[in-house]
C-alpha cells in the first residue's frame, strides 16, 4: 500500500467515526454469530440458570490452566469475594495488594470485616513488588492474605510471592482478572495464570472488555478441595444439600443453610457464552498480539513514551496496552484530551486504590504511601486493545497518538 492510498484509508476511518458520532473506545467484546448461537441453544434448553452447562465451562477452565477445581459466579468482583470468604477473612484480618488496580482487588478483603493495605507496584512489570511486599512483612505487618494482580494481562512474580508466603506465613489470591490466556516460565516450564501453582486461588473476570466475556461473570480456580467445597457452598445462600453432610434428612428435598452468603450464580446462558468464547481465546491472543506488536512498532522510536512491559519467559495475553509518558501527568492529559477529539476513547488505568475517599477516610492512607504506583498514574494511558480493530483503525490510532507526541 502506497502512503497515499493508506492517507485515504485512514481519513475513511475518521470521516465513519464522526459521521456516526462513534468512538474507538479502549475495550469491546467479540461476539460471534457461533457465541450468539451457544447462548440461544440453553435458552431453548430446560435449564436457564447455573446448571449443566456452567459444569462445562467450570472443567473447561481447569483444562485450560491446570487448575483441579473451577466455580463459577455472578462477576469478578464476587470471585474475590468469595475466595476471600473461603479463606476465612474476618473482621480485622489483614489483606494486601496492589495499589495499581480495579477496586474489587482490595474491596473484597473489606467486605467480610477486614482490612486492606497496599504495597508499591515493581516499575518494571507494574505488578505487586515481592520486595515491597517482604518489606513489607518484616517492618508492618503479616498479611493473612496477599493478593498478586496480573496487571494488563502481565503475570505478577507469584514464584517470588508464594516464596514470601512460605517464609511468613500468609495465603495468596492471584488476581488474574485480567491474564486468562497468560503464562509465566517456571523451572523450565510454562504455568497458565490461574493454574494455582504458586496460589491458594485464583480469580478470573469475564466482563464484556476482558479477553472473554460471559456478560458479566468470574470464576474461582483452586487445587484445594476443602477450600472449593467452601467457596461452592458460598456461591449459593451457603446452602447445604448434600446428604452426608446435613445434621438430619426428612428427605430428597432438604436443605440446611451451613453458613450465611449471597446468591452468586451465574446463569447457564451466560456460562454458554463462555465456553464458546474459551475456544477462539488463543486467536483471540494472538490478534491481541499483532495489535501490541503493531503499536511497539510504531512507539519504540519515540523516546517520550514507555512501552508496555514484556517479562523474559512469560507468555502475556495483553488485555491493556499502556504508554507511559516520560514527562508526566501534563503531557499525558494533552494526549487524553487530543485522542478524545479524534474519537478514540482512551482511559487510565488506574488511580491508586488508596487516595479513593472511602480509604483515606478510614485508614487516613496518604499521598506518597506508594510512590512507584502513584508516578506510574501520573504517566499512564491505555489505548485500544481488543480483537475487532481493524488494521486501519489500529493505524489510525497510531497516527493520532504520533501527532500527540509530536
Amino acid at each position: 500500500m502506497n502512503d497515499h492510498e493508506h492517507k485515504k484509508r485512514l481519513q475513511e476511518v475518521e470521516r465513519r467515526l464522526i459521521s456516526t458520532d462513534s468512538f474507538i473506545s479502549y475495550g469491546h467484546q467479540s461476539v460471534s454469530e457461533e457465541d450468539i448461537e451457544a447462548v440461544a441453544q440453553v435458552l431453548r434448553s430446560p435449564f436457564l440458570t447455573t446448571g449443566p452447562v456452567a459444569a462445562e465451562f467450570e472443567s473447561a477452565l481447569c483444562d485450560l490452566t491446570g487448575a483441579k477445581h473451577a466455580i463459577v459466579c455472578s462477576n469478578g468482583t464476587t470471585a474475590l469475594h468469595l475466595a476471600c470468604l473461603g479463606l476465612g477473612i474476618d473482621r480485622g484480618d489483614l489483606g494486601v495488594t496492589s495499589p495499581i488496580t480495579f477496586l474489587a482487588s482490595a474491596n473484597c478483603v473489606e467486605f467480610c470485616g477486614g482490612r486492606a493495605d497496599f504495597v508499591d507496584i515493581d516499575p518494571d512489570t507494574l505488578c505487586l513488588s515481592p520486595e515491597k511486599l517482604e518489606s513489607y512483612c518484616k517492618n508492618v505487618a503479616v498479611p493473612k492474605v496477599a493478593i498478586p494482580v496480573d496487571f494488563a494481562g502481565v503475570p505478577a512474580d507469584l514464584p517470588a510471592i508464594n516464596a514470601l508466603s512460605k517464609k511468613f506465613g500468609f495465603k495468596i489470591i492471584e488476581d488474574a482478572a485480567h491474564s486468562i490466556g497468560s503464562s509465566y516460565e517456571w523451572n523450565g516450564r510454562q504455568i497458565s495464570c490461574g493454574a494455582c501453582v504458586h496460589s491458594d486461588l485464583a480469580i478470573f473476570s469475564f466482563h464484556p472488555v476482558k479477553t472473554i466475556t460471559t456478560g458479566e461473570g468470574g470464576a474461582i480456580l483452586t487445587n484445594d478441595d476443602k477450600l472449593a467445597d467452601r467457596i461452592r457452598l458460598m456461591r449459593s445462600h451457603g446452602m447445604e444439600k448434600r446428604a452426608d453432610l446435613l445434621t438430619k434428612n426428612d428427605g430428597p428435598w432438604y436443605y440446611e443453610m451451613a453458613d450465611i452468603s449471597y446468591n452468586c450464580r451465574i446463569t447457564d446462558f451466560q456460562c454458554a457464552l463462555g465456553k464458546s468464547q474459551l475456544k477462539k481465546l488463543q486467536s483471540f491472543k494472538a490478534r491481541r498480539q499483532e495489535i501490541v506488536d503493531r503499536y511497539n512498532t510504531a512507539f519504540s522510536a519515540f523516546t517520550e513514551v514507555l512501552l508496555p512491559p514484556a517479562p523474559e519467559g512469560s507468555s502475556t495475553c495483553y488485555h491493556l496496552y499502556v504508554l507511559r509518558f516520560q514527562n508526566g501527568g501534563q503531557k499525558r492529559y494533552e494526549a487524553f484530551q487530543k485522542l478524545l477529539k479524534s474519537k478514540i476513547y482512551c482511559q487510565i488505568h488506574y488511580i491508586p486504590v488508596y487516595w479513593q475517599p472511602y480509604y483515606l477516610k478510614k485508614y487516613g492512607y496518604q499521598t506518597g504511601k506508594c510512590p512507584e504506583a502513584e508516578a506510574y498514574y501520573a504517566r499512564c494511558l491505555s489505548l485500544p486493545l481488543y480483537p475487532a480493530l481493524s488494521n486501519d483503525e489500529v493505524d489510525y490510532i497510531i497516527k493520532s497518538v504520533i501527532d500527540c507526541l509530536k
